[in-house]
């Protein structure tokens, strides 16, 4: 008889690895009442050992990173409701990481059409962005498809360019100046050469930008002493200046430890977000014609 020992090691490699946990926050419901902030997030591409893109999946919602980016929101009173995607072109695949079905740019581009339609004038939701590595290029891109939808915030985690067309490039098949397969390459930006990631287009309101450490140091509570990948360069607008950007580089933190909920970076950000919906509430109590509300 023929030994099932190779068949068992098979099915064990193939079988999920991880386990996906639930977000806190809401899902996006198009059939409810408009929340006052969607978060769309993007996670990037999956960690070693993985097969990329089959392996990619949805980690910012599970991981709770969405969650603590939903808190700021909701201790200033507002409701939050968010959406996860995975690093793929594609709509829909199953991750064999999770063994869960994931859904890529083509399900955010029509999620994001479906919700404009659904919740438009004064009943419209701010949108705020959330990417990690990979998922920042998606989301610069995302900006760029759809210049008529105003963005209130993009927060960018680190994002890398990393196997971007060894991964992609079989799935996509244009490749002309708009197309995703081009989403890492220069473009011209005042004068100068900038990656298309870094480039925050003018129908995004704020930018918060996270790089993490160059140099191998210990003490964060998650990752490892040597960072293997990271972002270097800052995000710019279309004329080359910094206008409603900031940057903070995580000097404890790796590539995937900044995504963590308490993590440096996060807290960070978290205190970006304060600010933020402090800002909003003052243009909100000024009206649509920028004069004081009875």
């Amino acid at each position: 008889m023929r030994s099932a020992l190779p068949t068992m090691l098979l099915l064990t490699a193939c079988a999920p690895t991880l386990t996906v946990n639930a977000a806190d926050t809401p899902p996006v419901d198009l059939g409810g009442a408009a929340p006052d902030v969607v978060i769309l997030s993007v996670a990037g591409r999956c960690g070693v050992p993985c097969v990329a893109p089959r392996d990619n999946w949805a980690y910012l919602g599970s991981r709770g990173t969405v969650d603590r980016v939903a808190r700021e929101f909701q201790a200033a009173g507002l409701s939050v409701q968010a959406a996860n995607y995975a690093s793929s072109p594609t709509a829909r695949f199953v991750s064999a990481r999770t063994g869960t079905e994931q859904r890529g740019y083509a399900a955010l581009l029509a999620d994001l059409d479906a919700l404009r339609a659904a919740w438009t004038g004064p009943d419209a939701p701010r949108i705020v962005l959330l990417g990690h590595s990979q998922g920042v290029v998606w989301l610069h891109q995302l900006t760029r498809d759809r210049p008529d939808v105003p963005f209130a915030a993009q927060i960018d985690l680190d994002g890398i360019c990393l196997g971007w067309k060894t991964d992609f490039g079989p799935l996509i098949r244009t490749g002309d100046p708009f197309s995703p397969l081009n989403a890492c390459e220069p473009m011209t930006v005042a004068g100068r050469r900038v990656n298309a990631k870094d480039v925050v287009w003018p129908n995004v309101a704020r930018g918060i930008e996270v790089q993490s450490k160059r140099l191998p140091r210990r003490g964060a509570a998650t990752g490892f002493a040597v960072n293997y990948l990271f972002e270097v360069e800052g995000n710019v607008r279309l004329d080359g200046t910094t206008r409603a950007l900031t940057r903070f580089i995580s000097a404890r933190e790796d590539h995937s430890a900044v995504t963590y909920p308490a993590s440096d970076a996060m807290t960070w950000v978290a205190g970006q977000l304060r600010t933020l919906t402090l800002d909003w509430a003052a243009q909100d109590a000024r009206g649509p014609a920028g004069t004081a509300l009875p």
